[in-house]
């Protein structure tokens, strides 16, 4: 018996197409923000009770030998990048700064992170009052700005990049443009699989987006939702 018969028997309707790309990116989000929880919770609780029991060990008397001391401080040293570790694999699996501070906010860290260390000229612009979203329709935003960053990062030669989200009472919009130049990472598989699931979030949201390259060599990469979408259920 194959699974989609057994699937069949239970009354179960198999998923096919963008429902099952729908499902999948649900359950990945529902493990993300389960594991996040999980190690923000429970490993950052053990490498915070680790780093005390060194700071302890420390400050014992008699002072221990410089070479014990020198060990510790490699320890702590070592701890303290686990720590950091630990912290961006978290926010990476679920932004906690999107829960607490909204999206324009985690999308002001997004750029940051992407852009920070490059020698890239990034602009932003947002409206002056963030529209209150529902979590769900939150978390796709977000969600829909890595991958198109992600494909900004396929093009070669970046060395400005421009970000833009407009609102109104009926519709949202994110703009990401950069003067880069296409290159085979662009067209590669790779980059047809992020295109595809950004359109599958952008469908469920009652959206589309729209690629175009100008006389300049700019590509601009735009998203565009009705926002009555993005005030209800997006799941």
């Amino acid at each position: 018996m194959t699974m989609s018969d057994s699937t069949r028997q239970r009354g179960v309707r198999p998923l096919h197409g963008e429902e099952l790309a729908t499902h999948l990116q649900n359950a990945t989000e529902l493990r993300n923000t389960a594991l996040s929880h999980e190690l923000h919770d429970e490993l950052g609780a053990l490498m915070a009770a680790a780093a005390m029991d060194l700071d302890a060990v420390r400050r014992v008397k008699p002072s221990l030998g410089q070479n014990v001391l020198k060990r510790l401080d490699r320890a702590q040293r070592t701890l303290e990048q686990a720590i950091a570790l630990q912290r961006r694999v978290t926010e990476e699996l679920r932004p906690s700064i999107l829960d607490n501070f909204g999206l324009f906010a985690a999308l002001r860290w997004l750029l940051k992170e992407t852009w920070g260390n490059a020698e890239v000229i990034c602009s932003e612009t947002y409206p002056d009052i963030e529209p209150e979203f529902e979590s769900g329709a939150a978390i796709a935003l977000f969600r829909i700005a890595q991958e198109a960053l992600s494909i900004c990062l396929m093009h070669g030669s970046v060395q400005s990049t421009d970000f833009i989200v407009r609102a109104d009472s009926a519709n949202f919009w994110m703009m990401f443009s950069d003067d880069g130049t296409p290159s085979a990472a662009t067209e590669s598989q790779d980059a047809a699989m992020i295109l595809a699931s950004m359109r599958n979030r952008i469908r469920r949201l009652g959206g589309k987006v729209e690629i175009s390259r100008n006389e300049k060599g700019t590509t601009a990469l735009t998203v565009w939702m009705p926002m009555i979408q993005l005030m209800t259920d997006a799941g």
